[in-house]
């Protein structure tokens, strides 16, 4: 009988213990129950979530001070950002500028000119350490000034002659470009834009073209350090063929902005106004 009440007591304890630990399962199966009557009642569900500071995928544009432009992913897609590396590639020199048409392809040539009849010619004056890497005859590519390169604009032509006998007066070769030019496209007066190889191929560091940012400070391309797009100044060689030839920095394999370039300057200038206003 003893043993019997012992045994009771103890069945009790275990289960008042468990009745003040344990939460009442018919309560929480009638809450669970009337939150699901809820929910698919159509009535409008509260959830509670932890507060998490700001992404860096949704903070807008910052220019931070010796780092560079610091771009969202929203913000690099808009822009369309593309990079590509710098690489060295075996590149012939070129020399490229502006020239003036200072004879048509409708006049007629003096007697004792050595022009010739349908041929347009154009003159520009050049370095004379240039002129000597140049010859006779060697082949030009030109087209009107402000054109794009696209195919079916350019025409051919060549030097026609090298001049250096206002060397010691001016301090600069004349350079004459000959042409032709049957419909008479290029009148007197009209600038060209030319471009003629100036040596033998040679191995370069070279970016797109797309990648140069030319502006009044000077050739810059956008380095990616994979956070952070940082303007960089180079040191423009030549550009023949959509690439542009560079010398020292950036060095080959660095990542630079090949699609974008424009955009991140117009950022970048519109930032520092917003921060030179802000220090005012």
């Amino acid at each position: 009988m003893i043993a019997f009440l012992t045994a009771r007591r103890k069945g009790f304890g275990w289960a008042l213990c468990a009745w003040l630990v344990l939460p009442p399962l018919s309560g929480r199966a009638s809450e669970s129950a009337g939150s699901a009557d809820r929910s698919f009642s159509g009535e409008p569900k509260i959830t509670f979530e932890e507060a998490h500071p700001k992404k860096e995928a949704d903070q807008p544009p910052q220019l931070v001070a010796g780092r560079g432009l610091l771009l969202s992913e929203v913000t690099r897609k808009a822009l369309r950002i593309e990079t590509a590396p710098v690489i060295v590639h075996d590149l012939t020199p070129q020399l490229s500028g502006s020239a003036q048409v200072y004879q048509g392809a409708a006049e007629r040539p003096q007697s004792s000119s050595p022009t010739r009849p349908g041929g347009a010619y154009a003159t520009v004056f050049i370095d004379p350490r240039t002129a000597e890497k140049l010859k006779v005859g060697n082949p030009v590519r030109l087209r009107h000034k402000g054109q794009s390169p696209q195919e079916g604009t350019e025409r051919s032509g060549k030097i026609f002659q090298i001049d250096r006998e206002l060397v010691p007066v001016t301090g600069q070769a004349e350079l004459l470009i000959e042409f032709p030019d049957p419909s008479s496209d290029f009148p007197v007066g009209t600038w060209i834009e030319f471009t003629t190889p100036l040596g033998s191929d040679a191995s370069h560091l070279a970016v797109p073209q797309s990648a140069l940012l030319a502006t009044a400070e000077g050739n810059f391309v956008y380095v990616w350090d994979g956070r952070f797009y940082r303007r960089t100044p180079i040191a423009l060689s030549f550009s023949t063929d959509g690439l542009v030839a560079i010398g020292g920095d950036p060095p080959a394999g660095t990542p630079v902005v090949s699609h974008g370039a424009e955009d991140l300057w117009l950022l970048e200038l519109s930032l520092r106004q917003g921060l030179t206003r802000g220090s005012e």
